[in-house]
């Protein structure tokens, strides 16, 4: 008689275990609701196409942003820089009567509760109730997981799609026939497709699953079978919708590939950032010799993690390890090649490496389950103190950011552009006239306007081209002092031929073309 290969889990355990999942999910959705109030939450000028194109579709518009190009007579643009995903999120909600501030809120309280919740019932129900706790609460204070929760961008829902398809790896390697296989290749393959439609960078959970589901055991037939069915998701859903960015954007919609030097400081970013988040401090603090603290408990921590895989070998433990590592390989894999070769403005700061943190967490915490069982007293105390020590950091750094968050705000929700003069004379001055700007996000933000931008060189030729658009359309430049990594400033236009200086506020010049 064949026997089960799956963990022998009680009842009770599993009742603990979901207990505690929700439990551990509603403080963190609540969280990032409270935390996200006024002046939250962080507006990234990339949350203006999010906010734009979610209030494009309920409109029913289509998937168009309220920014383009200074040469374009439409005041809005396709999407296509981003995928579709996060900003179809938002719509739900808005088309329900939220604000898209708020609606994004709320998908960011949903996403945190979905990560939180399924993390720890993952860990929970493969090694045990401590280490699932010890997980929900390195997410609940790592400064990289907290922060980017309080922002409206795209990883809250990247970040829950990877936990999603974590559980769903593992339960196709532990299914015990063919159809459970199937529906786990489902499943695993519709949360790569969330992933891969909310950030392009999700191709690497497609890797992944796909991989996870060609390399299982069995016939070459079958295997095939399960590839598809996992990969199909994502290939009808991205693929439709890189045609169609195609289609309406043009060829440079999405990315150029090519060939970007640059590597080595994107490294050394890198290298900061992971150091920032295994010895976590606040603004404030200094510490001599961090960056050698940081590589001795990341060595504790790898070899931590070795050993609980020997010990995991062959078990539901391993598989779940085995699961979570290549997704990690895969991404990391996938953000090397993308800054190589089709973004060189990709850094590698917390924004960036946040999946990876989420990856190693419950790496470590399901490796460190199964270390724990074949060590000595000793030891477990050592690392439980190694992890409380860390907690308390890392606690301590994220509140301190938290705290001047709720203060000041982030990003464009702070009072440098909610107050800005600059703002203020187009809301008085030119409530009708066509608005151009180094950052017409602000405009997008604070004045509820479509935008266009500025040049993005100070070409002679293109000046006046620039100019002589102006004069036709009756357009007004709002050229805000803060540099713009994209687009010309206030120096650039000021020397600019049919140009004239309207008004010189404290954070900007207005510019009109000249007579």
């Amino acid at each position: 008689m064949n026997t089960s290969d799956l963990p022998n889990i009680s009842r009770t355990r599993k009742s603990f275990a979901a207990s505690f999942a929700l439990l551990f999910g509603v403080i963190a959705a609540i969280g990032v609701w409270l935390l996200t109030m006024p002046p939250g939450p962080g507006l990234d000028p990339d949350s203006a196409s999010y906010l734009g194109t979610a209030t494009a579709l309920v409109r029913g518009q289509g998937y168009r942003i309220p920014i383009a190009s200074w040469s374009s007579a439409d005041s809005t643009s396709a999407l296509g820089h981003f995928p579709p995903g996060y900003p179809t999120a938002i719509a739900v909600p808005v088309a329900l009567g939220l604000s898209p501030t708020n609606g994004a809120r709320l998908v960011n309280a949903a996403a945190a509760f979905v990560s939180i919740a399924v993390a720890t019932w993952f860990v929970a129900t493969v090694v045990g109730l401590v280490a699932a706790i010890a997980t929900a609460l390195a997410l609940l204070v790592m400064h990289a997981f907290v922060l980017v929760h309080l922002s409206v961008l795209s990883e809250p829902v990247f970040l829950a799609s990877i936990v999603c398809a974590a559980v769903a790896m593992h339960a196709f390697s532990r299914a015990h026939d063919e159809r459970s296989r199937l529906a786990a290749a489902g499943w695993s393959g519709a949360a790569a497709a969330v992933a891969v439609l909310v950030r392009y960078a999700g191709i690497s959970v497609v890797t992944a699953v796909v991989l996870w589901t060609l390399l299982s055991p069995a016939r070459l037939g079958i295997r095939i079978r399960r590839a598809i069915i996992a990969a199909l998701p994502s290939a009808v859903l991205f693929g439709a919708w890189v045609g169609r960015s195609y289609l309406t954007s043009g060829s440079r919609s999405i990315r150029t590939l090519g060939a970007y030097g640059g590597i080595r400081e994107t490294i050394q970013m890198g290298v900061e950032t992971v150091v920032g988040w295994i010895v976590p401090l606040t603004s404030d603090d200094v510490l001599p010799g961090r960056g050698w603290l940081a590589l001795v408990l990341l060595l504790v921590l790898a070899i931590i993690v070795f050993r609980g895989v020997r010990e995991a070998r062959g078990s539901s433990a391993g598989t779940a390890i085995a699961a979570v590592a290549l997704l990690a390989v895969s991404y990391l894999l996938v953000l090397l090649g993308s800054r190589i070769l089709a973004d060189p403005e990709i850094p590698f700061d917390e924004r960036i490496l946040v999946p990876l943190f989420l990856l190693m967490a419950m790496l470590v915490a399901l490796g460190a389950a199964s270390w724990a069982r074949a060590s000595r007293r000793s030891l477990r105390v050592a690392a439980g103190v190694l992890l409380i020590g860390w907690l308390i950091a890392a606690c301590r750094a994220t509140e301190d950011d938290i705290e001047w968050l709720l203060e000041n705000g982030q990003d464009f929700a702070q009072s440098q552009w909610t107050a800005s003069p600059m703002l203020a004379w187009a809301r008085t001055n030119a409530p009708r006239q066509p608005l151009y700007s180094n950052w017409p996000a602000a405009i997008v933000f604070h004045l509820h306007r479509p935008a266009h931008e500025v040049p993005s060189a100070a070409d002679g030729q293109m000046l006046r081209a620039f100019a002589d658009t102006l004069r036709v359309r009756h357009g007004i430049v709002l050229a805000f002092d803060q540099p713009s990594p994209d687009q010309i400033g206030v120096a650039d236009l000021t020397h600019a031929a049919g140009l004239r200086q309207v008004v010189r506020l404290t954070d900007g010049t207005v510019f009109a073309p000249a007579p």
